[in-house]
């Protein structure tokens, strides 16, 4: 990745509230909405920068279930050519819209397993993108951010064990030199909290330090996603207690994200984000 198109190498112009650097268009099987049909709203809100985090999910025990992008309305088995069709598209609409002041990023959002970082690194290597972004959306195989799936996981686990395996995993993917960033650090509570209720709010507190110094000590940075306010909980991802914890351990906040599914979606709460992550890390709102 070149030092031009780091997105990090300009923190706090992310950190603005007119920037959303996790944006799901309709590659993503489970998204709606084009490139296009994005970046015109983005102008619509005064929307600086926007940066596409297509998922890429390649966990072959889920081929089934994951392992597609949408391309012309239909879903297709990922391939290096469906990826690099979808990296074109956002490269093309980052010519287009220049003139209109909006900065187009090209990423991917991937989700990270122990058994397949070595094939991921052997993919990234290959891939022309601004910004990567690493998530844990699966644990043994089953995905814990989605209603169908989180609750089969979620009956098998004591909330110590999940949060346990969480952080276990998150410290890997965090160790692994795959991410410039981190996806919603706490994202488990998207479900978690209505089946395990409000312990989970504080069930980081064994577990999370060694998945900070690991974000830390290999230079990965942290988003705030505003998703979690769409799903009725106060807190974004992650929680207040964790960002302070961020923080004191050294972790960086790189970029804020509504996580939108859909084009309504885009921008969704990003310069309370930004208002938050300036008392935080910057003491004062510019």
């Amino acid at each position: 990745m070149g030092e031009e198109k780091q997105p990090m190498d300009k923190i706090e112009d992310l950190i603005d509230g007119y920037s959303d650097f996790h944006v799901h268009p309709d590659y993503s099987k489970d998204a709606c909405g084009s490139v296009d049909e994005y970046c015109q709203k983005a102008i619509e809100l005064g929307l600086k920068r926007i940066c596409f985090t297509t998922h890429y999910d390649a966990d072959p025990e889920r081929k089934e279930i994951d392992y597609f992008m949408r391309v012309d309305g239909k879903l297709k088995v990922i391939t290096p050519k469906i990826v690099q069709r979808y990296i074109d598209d956002v490269k093309e609409a980052k010519k287009k819209y220049s003139s209109s002041g909006l900065e187009v990023f090209v990423g991917l959002e991937v989700d990270y397993a122990p058994h397949i970082e070595k094939d991921l690194k052997g993919v990234l290597s290959g891939l022309d993108l601004d910004y990567t972004l690493g998530a844990i959306h699966c644990l043994d195989h089953t995905a814990i951010t989605a209603s169908s799936e989180a609750y089969k996981y979620f009956q098998k686990k004591t909330l110590k064990e999940f949060i346990r395996e969480y952080y276990r995993v998150f410290t890997l993917a965090s160790s692994s030199g795959l991410f410039d960033s981190m996806a919603h650090l706490d994202g488990y509570r998207k479900y978690g909290l209505d089946f395990y209720g409000k312990d989970i709010m504080v069930a980081h507190r064994e577990f999370i330090e060694p998945a900070l110094e690991a974000l830390k000590r290999n230079n990965v940075g942290i988003e705030v996603n505003t998703q979690a306010r769409r799903r009725g909980q106060n807190e974004f991802y992650p929680s207040r207690e964790i960002l302070s914890l961020a923080k004191k351990a050294g972790v960086k906040v790189v970029a804020i994200g509504s996580d939108a599914h859909r084009v309504e979606d885009l921008g969704k709460d990003i310069k309370e984000a930004a208002s938050l992550v300036k008392d935080f890390f910057y003491l004062k709102i510019k």
